[in-house]
């Protein structure tokens, strides 16, 4: 077998079919490549074309002129192929090249072309070209000159172009897609240096590289492209699929590279700050899952369903597809967050909440009904258990039920109107307050709220408004109500009893305010169980009280007041005796007034408290200065010397035997306030502190109030609340001096003061004589009226 002829036989009619090749791949993308710019690909693919059809015509010449013809249509091919290579790698790598230098381009083809053609004329490209016969094929012999040589620089401009083009858009691009196209090109295109080397060293003499070479690039640019075109085939048909859809849509490569989108993605894209192999990590977790996920976009979130397919396995392409599910998301979420809030407010709160469905007879009426759900707050305010109830009928439930229940909610039900009323359940003990409404057709809703508490409060509060917080009686307004109510003819005779509490001020002053309310709590209870069941007690205010008795006489209202004094009589708290005074008076006939009445009980009852509370009040301040004494033996001996010496200072100053008596008993007194201080400071070892002395400065006062009520002490009761003043007005309680100081309370001033000095303190000892008299003597004029301090010292101590 002749392997030459076999080979050449193989290339020369594989021209046709590569021509035809071209020229189909030209004409297809020339119709696919259309945007706007001259298809420079297109034209290459023509060229190379050319260039094969004019090679193969030129190997089947039978004749130099046939040959020459094709050889010149040949050419026209071979000129033309680095001009549009130039330009489509241009376009290829994105890089631009301006008119000028297009036309210029374009120009020096065709003016190498024409040095082809008019060869004959002047021999620039070729010597001499003789045709020879090789197995049946022309071949043909030439001798190059310079035009040949500067195609052949042409093709290594073109070369070192696409080479330092391709390597840049190589460096500059960040997509794997093309750097893979710009470096299959760029591998494909280093085999032309071997043809070029080939031409240098004349080695194109026994065999041309050329045509090989020139084919070859043209098939690997070609081959690129068509890959790429049919890849554009398919991003078209992705983009007839997705690209008018309001869904965000896009197609990544093998290489996580978004190689298309639509204008939804477009600005999806735009408005995220994420990379994009992060937004797809994102979005591949809520792939073939049925879960949104949430991806930050324009400082918003937004939620997506993700459909991801494989839309070209062969050339791994993916297609993702976001459904945007923001606002149906959120909506979701506000309805759980509704429903949840609904829940929780049904199932967490206070009030007990209960569905009912009502049941009818044949004619319509209700005759019970049916439990369909309730919450645990239902299920603790009445006491029942849900899985107990639920499914079952009130009267299954309860069945001695009152059917007027069932026809007022039955009514709730068919009506839609709802009820709201308060009613006190027996059987657990509490107040309700019901709310009934109609959620539906034939069924009714209640809602129950605990109001035990506030029942209780309104109760308490409707109580203390009718009675006397402290006795526990009727008060003024229940009086006074009252007696409108009962003046009645009806109720004739009306008999009213008043009643005054004996000493009460003066237990306040000096034993405290508690003593005196366990005293009117103690005088209330002895009034209430000695007057007969039917009467109406109540307090008028501080110390005093009334009976109102309809329907009795005088003689009965005496066997009353009797009874009264009987119970009260020796009666005591601590150690006093209770002591209340009592008046009486009685409405006989119609045309009496009732306010006159009571007003003639009141004079009555003051006209025994006269006499019988003097008695009292005499007894209490003996048993004050007692209690006194009792609580501290240093004040007893105190006020006895005290008193013995006021006594001997009022002699040698020839007052009466009367005021002598007096100013002793006022001096046994003086320290009468001081029940009122407590035991504590008075007992004191040491000094008192401020606050303390601040509290023991109240004892003249307390003492005052304590002596002006009875009329036996009320004149020395000033007495006692003077004897703390001075000499020079610094004295208290009200800053008194010289003669606006009774002289009463001058004389208990130098006495308390002398024995207070002699005397000895926890906190010192006492002085002596002659040391308390300088004391005085220093003083006189300043604390003391020096006139008593005078007649103390000169005529009262030297007697001693």
């Amino acid at each position: 077998m002749d392997l030459q002829k076999v080979f050449l036989n193989l290339i020369v009619y594989a021209l046709p079919i590569i021509a035809a090749g071209y020229s189909v791949v030209g004409i297809k993308l020339l119709k696919q490549k259309v945007e706007g710019q001259f298809n420079y690909f297109s034209a290459l693919m023509f060229s190379s074309a050319i260039y094969a059809l004019g090679y193969f015509l030129s190997l089947n010449s039978q004749n130099i002129e046939m040959m020459i013809l094709a050889r010149d249509l040949a050419n026209l091919g071979v000129i033309f192929i680095p001009t549009f290579g130039i330009l489509f790698v241009s376009q290829f790598a994105k890089v631009k090249i301006s008119q000028p230098i297009k036309y210029l381009l374009v120009t020096l083809s065709g003016g190498l072309w024409i040095l082809y053609i008019t060869n004959p004329i002047h021999h620039l490209a070729f010597n001499w070209v003789e045709l020879i016969k090789v197995n049946g094929f022309s071949v043909a012999s030439t001798s190059k000159n310079i035009g040949y040589y500067l195609i052949l620089a042409y093709y290594i401009v073109f070369l070192l172009f696409l080479i330092v083009t391709l390597i840049k858009a190589y460096q500059k691009t960040n997509s794997p897609s093309l750097k893979k196209s710009y470096r299959f090109i760029l591998v494909s295109i280093q085999v032309s240096w071997l043809a070029v080397l080939v031409i240098l060293m004349g080695g194109d003499k026994y065999v041309d590289p050329t045509p090989v070479v020139i084919l070859y690039i043209s098939a690997m640019i070609g081959l690129n492209e068509v890959k790429n075109d049919l890849f554009e085939l398919e991003i078209n048909r992705w983009k007839q699929t997705f690209w008018n859809i309001g869904e965000v849509a896009f197609l990544i490569n093998g290489d996580a590279e978004i190689i298309c989108m639509n204008p939804a993605a477009r600005l999806f894209f735009a408005g995220n700050k994420e990379s994009v192999s992060e937004i797809l990590r994102i979005l591949n977790r809520g792939d073939h899952k049925r879960t949104p996920v949430k991806v930050r976009t324009d400082e918003t979130i937004r939620w997506f369903y993700v459909n991801k397919n494989d839309f070209d396995l062969k050339r791994k392409l993916v297609s993702y597809m976001l459904v945007d599910f923001s606002d149906r998301h959120q909506a979701e979420i506000a309805l759980k967050e509704s429903e949840e809030k609904h829940r929780l407010l049904i199932t967490q709160m206070a009030q007990g909440l209960a569905v009912h469905e009502v049941i009818f007879d044949q004619s319509g009426n209700p005759v019970d009904f049916r439990y369909l759900d309730a919450n645990e707050s239902y299920e603790k305010l009445v006491g029942m258990k849900r899985k107990e109830i639920i499914g079952k009928t009130a009267l299954e439930v309860a069945p001695a039920m009152d059917k007027q229940w069932i026809l007022k909610y039955g009514q709730v039900a068919m009506t839609g109107q709802p009820v709201r009323f308060e009613f006190y359940d027996q059987f657990v003990g509490k107040y309700f307050e019901v709310v009934a409404y109609s959620p539906r057709f034939k069924q009714f809703a209640v809602i129950i709220t605990d109001v035990t508490e506030r029942k209780q409060a309104e109760q308490e509060i409707r109580y203390l408004s009718y009675h006397d917080y402290l006795t526990g009686l009727h008060n003024r307004r229940f009086y006074e109500e009252e007696l409108e109510r009962l003046d009645v003819p009806d109720n004739l005779p009306i008999t009213m009893i008043m009643a005054d509490v004996n000493g009460l001020k003066l237990i306040n002053d000096s034993f405290g305010h508690a003593m005196g309310d366990e005293l009117l709590k103690k005088s209330a209870r002895l009034i209430t169980e000695a007057v007969p069941k039917n009467s109406i007690v109540a307090r008028l205010g501080g110390d005093e009280f009334i009976v109102i008795l309809p329907q009795t006489d005088i003689f009965q209202a005496v066997e009353v007041i009797n009874d009264l004094k009987a119970k009260t009589s020796n009666e005591k708290i601590d150690a006093f005796d209770i002591s209340i005074s009592f008046g009486c008076e009685i409405k006989e006939s119609e045309n009496q007034d009732i306010q006159e009445i009571y007003k003639r009980a009141e004079d009555d009852m003051y006209r025994h408290k006269l006499y019988e509370s003097a008695s009292i009040k005499n007894k209490t301040i003996e048993l004050i200065m007692n209690t006194l004494y009792e609580k501290s033996r240093r004040e007893m001996l105190h006020s006895r010397r005290v008193s013995e010496i006021c006594k001997s200072i009022a002699v040698e100053m020839n007052l009466s035997k009367d005021a002598v008596n007096q100013i002793g008993a006022a001096g046994l007194m003086h320290d009468i306030g001081k029940m009122g201080i407590d035991e504590k400071i008075l007992n004191k070892v040491g000094r008192l502190n401020f606050e303390e002395w601040q509290e023991m400065q109240r004892h003249p006062e307390i003492g005052y109030r304590i002596l002006s009520s009875s009329s036996e002490f009320s004149e020395m009761s000033k007495y006692v609340y003077e004897h703390h003043e001075r000499w020079d007005g610094k004295g208290y309680p009200k800053k008194l001096k010289q003669e606006e100081i009774s002289i009463q309370a001058r004389i208990i001033g130098v006495a308390d003061a002398y024995d207070a000095m002699t005397c000895d303190r926890s906190y010192r000892s006492g002085l002596s004589r002659a040391d308390a008299i300088r004391e005085l003597r220093k003083h006189a004029g300043t604390q003391f009226d020096p006139e008593v301090t005078r007649i103390f010292i000169e005529k009262v101590l030297t007697k001693d």
